[in-house]
């Protein structure tokens, strides 16, 4: 009998461990020939939140003067009406988010070094401190994700909790999520490498899209 057990409860954490971040709602737009959702839902602390996408664009990347389609990305928040869809606005009108999320949909096979050296890259070009303890667990996190696959989504949720603090949920590719938690303004820090100082023009464009009106 416990020969016969083990097998059930393996499969069971195996089927939890990729239970999706993000649950889609109906389908919009087309980007690059990838179907976007209208919404979707998150569970946090217990509770189920409804999120809105705002705006989706692809992120290229100039590889040897050729512009490279690395991703899709789509950017859901919880509260669209108090969400500022202008440049030097946007990041800051997180504040009143209960919830925001990006979802990236690789267009190409990325290297987990890779996807982290371009997060640190837009980090460090909004001046935040990467060896900050927040910062770096969510680096490490990413670094030890593994490769982002074709075809394939990486989801990013930044959430307020209840005790007043704020928590990152980091969901690779394959499936596998990371919880990092930090201070009261941790998300926008990291949604800073959308929505903040583009570190290169192809994040610049992503960006414009993002906030397209």
């Amino acid at each position: 009998m416990k020969k016969l057990i083990a097998p059930i409860i393996t499969l069971l954490l195996s089927t939890n461990s990729f239970a999706a971040l993000l649950s889609p709602e109906g389908n919009t737009e087309k980007v690059e020939k990838v179907t976007l959702s209208a919404a979707a839902t998150v569970n946090i602390e217990g509770e189920n939140l409804k999120l809105s996408s705002v705006g989706a664009g692809l992120r290229a990347k100039k590889v040897v003067f050729v512009n490279v389609k690395v991703y899709v990305g789509q950017l859901f928040v919880a509260s669209p009406e108090t969400f500022k869809k202008s440049e030097a606005e946007a990041l800051g009108s997180l504040k009143d988010q209960k919830a925001v999320a990006i979802q990236l949909h690789f267009l190409r096979d990325v290297d987990a070094d890779n996807v982290q050296k371009s997060f640190k890259e837009a980090l460090k070009a909004n001046g935040i401190d990467t060896e900050d303890a927040s910062l770096k667990q969510f680096l490490d996190s990413v670094s030890k994700g593994g490769e982002a696959k074709e075809g394939k989504a990486l989801s990013i949720l930044g959430a307020k909790l209840k005790d007043g603090s704020e928590a990152i949920y980091y969901e690779t590719t394959g499936g596998s999520l990371s919880e990092i938690k930090g201070p009261a303004g941790f998300t926008e820090k990291i949604f800073a490498i959308w929505l903040g100082k583009p570190a290169d023009d192809g994040v610049a464009h992503l960006k414009k899209s993002l906030l397209k009106k």
